[in-house]
């Protein structure tokens, strides 16, 4: 299990459909055409350590700029402080302790009505859901911009 979670699993498996068009996919998970072709793109760089930029969907408004905590899963919310920047591959009713810390939250899916989206809208925080890649772009420490009104996150390094 600690050899499997040191790989990142593929944005999809097989080719994807041309058009994306069902509601629960796209809401739910943030999956649509034009969000494939993003994750597609950014894969293409290779490194994604060297993105500048990410792009998902805006799910709660607002602008923060802070300190970035990659949390994969649950187990690791205890490393969050208070004021950083929770990315994460999804979130559940279970990562409930996070949001009272967190400035921000970006997630690699997620579409608008997404647990990550629905809860910071609650808590008045910005989210961006659904980048594809933000877990293996963004590192912990990484200083990054989030606009939640626009779905664009900014990494200075």
């Amino acid at each position: 299990m600690d050899k499997f979670r040191q790989v990142p699993p593929p944005a999809a498996l097989g080719t994807p459909p041309d058009v994306i068009s069902e509601p629960f996919t796209i809401v739910l998970w943030g999956v649509t055409s034009e969000s494939m072709a993003n994750w597609a793109k950014a894969k293409e760089v290779g490194d994604l350590t060297t993105l500048a930029e990410l792009k998902g969907f805006p799910g709660s408004p607002g602008q923060v700029e802070g300190l970035a905590r990659v949390c994969r899963s649950v187990t690791e919310i205890n490393q969050l402080q208070e004021g950083e920047i929770l990315v994460a591959p999804t979130t559940s009713p279970s990562w409930a302790p996070a949001f009272q810390k967190i400035k921000a939250c970006v997630t690699d899916v997620g579409g608008v009505m997404c647990h990550a989206a629905i809860v910071c809208r609650e808590y008045g925080v910005p989210a961006i859901v659904g980048t594809g890649v933000g877990t293996q772009a963004i590192k912990t420490g990484d200083y990054v911009k989030v606009d939640g009104s626009t779905g664009v996150i900014t990494i200075r390094r």
